[in-house]
């Protein structure tokens, strides 16, 4: 059983209409983007580092600077909604596609209508999967995908013979290995980013 978790990079209409610098001021210019990156890594300083690098590829290539904050999850939702609100914020935001279509309500973000799509190499640069999850249905996309987790289930096959294919399957199998006080499924608990699970009932 696979399924998967979703970021997504979306463009605040608000920042390219008013050209600012993401601190309120109107002073950016083309050859500058502020960007707002969500935390990924054990710290923000890892995912400077690693981010850092690409960005500076960027400019060589491109000639355009970006200015990159990276935000902790418990924080960046409000300040995305304070952007949207307020129209001054980056011009580029990673968001969680569970945010993407009441974000996308705001009327804050870029569409990404079939011309705006294909300047980044098309709907089907995408996995149809990752694309469902960028915005409203029947809307154009209010962002795109930036990374995807498949998450598995690890299983022990003399106990299961064919792993579960829907949510109730995989209730109803956890519930007839849990016996002796020990649970039929585990899921890594330390962080919920962890793509993976495993029944714990040893035969």
């Amino acid at each position: 059983m696979k399924s998967s978790a979703i970021a997504s990079i979306a463009l605040l209409a608000v920042a390219a209409a008013a050209c600012g610098s993401g601190d309120g001021s109107t002073t950016r210019t083309a050859k500058t983007l502020t960007y707002w990156a969500s935390n990924q890594a054990a710290s923000i300083e890892l995912d400077r580092k690693v981010l850092q690098p690409e960005l500076d590829k960027f400019e060589q290539k491109t000639g355009i600077k970006v200015n990159l904050e990276v935000i902790p999850w418990s924080d960046l939702q409000n300040r995305i909604l304070n952007a949207a609100t307020s129209g001054q914020g980056p011009d580029v935001v990673d968001i969680g596609n569970t945010w993407s279509a009441s974000l996308q309500a705001t009327g804050a973000f870029v569409g990404f209508d079939e011309g705006t799509l294909a300047k980044v190499g098309g709907n089907d640069r995408f996995l149809a999967s990752s694309m469902s999850s960028t915005g409203a249905p029947g809307q154009p996309p209010g962002s795109l995908p930036l990374y995807g987790m498949a998450y598995g289930v690890y299983y022990n096959k003399k106990l299961v013979k064919q792993p579960p294919r829907t949510w109730a399957e995989l209730v109803a199998t956890a519930k007839k290995l849990t016996r002796d006080g020990n649970y039929g499924l585990t899921v890594l608990g330390a962080s919920y980013t962890e793509g993976w699970c495993r029944w714990s009932t040893c035969g």
